[in-house]
């Protein structure tokens, strides 16, 4: 199983090498070190209900805060017993398994999430972001245990690790805070903390431990 870890890290980190020419650069202003005095305590209750393990999407969809669609612009639906953002896809310089695409729709949700409460004027602290970037990862590799052949299943976890790590990389490097748009630029310096992580996973579990802690939870509506 560890070999079986190393060469998905491998494979992944060889896949984003072959994209990457920037320099690792931070987000100007990013609010690495910024924890919220208070939350929205009703998107912080929705992130909690939508990203625990196995989760009714009618669960899911009954935690969304009623003004969400007036707010981001869109309501919610259910595609393959998840809760997404229908419009939602995998952003991602290179092509992903199709196998992921609802994991991405409903990460995309979860972002959106992150967003009402920004927009709110009560961002969540940076346990939220985690969360949500945590279930991207299960769902794709629950998504890759689907394949019939060891071969495939071997190809579609390396593809999920590639994907984890841009995600992980880009969310550390933004601070855990709500996403905002930036210039492509921004994101390939993401692919190079991606692989940097990848190559080094407890150095990133160290990095994300002591940014949760910085996410305490001090909750207003």
């Amino acid at each position: 199983m560890a070999e079986t870890t190393w060469m998905n890290r491998a494979a992944a980190a060889a896949a984003i090498l072959t994209v990457t020419t920037a320099v690792l650069t931070p987000v100007a202003g990013a609010a690495s070190t910024a924890t919220p005095t208070h939350e929205n305590s009703i998107a912080a209750a929705a992130i909690d209900t939508v990203t625990a393990p196995d989760v009714d999407p009618s669960t899911a969809a009954a935690a969304i805060p009623v003004d969400f669609a007036a707010v981001l612009g869109y309501q919610p639906v259910v595609i393959d017993g998840m809760l997404t953002d229908p419009n939602g896809d995998c952003s991602s310089p290179v092509t992903l398994p199709v196998e992921f695409d609802t994991a991405c729709k409903a990460h995309d949700l979860g972002y959106d999430l992150l967003r009402y409460a920004d927009k709110s004027g009560a961002e969540l602290g940076t346990w939220a972001r985690i969360a949500v970037d945590e279930q991207l990862g299960r769902r794709m590799h629950d998504a890759c245990g689907e394949r019939e052949s060891a071969t495939g299943r071997f190809g579609c976890y390396a593809m999920a690790d590639i994907a984890s790590g841009f995600v992980d990389g880009n969310s550390w490097r933004q601070g855990y805070v709500s996403p905002r748009p930036e210039p492509l630029g921004s994101y390939l310096i993401a692919l190079l903390v991606a692989m940097l992580l990848m190559l080094s996973p407890r150095a990133f579990r160290v990095l994300r431990q002591s940014t949760q802690q910085l996410g305490y939870r001090s909750v207003s509506a």
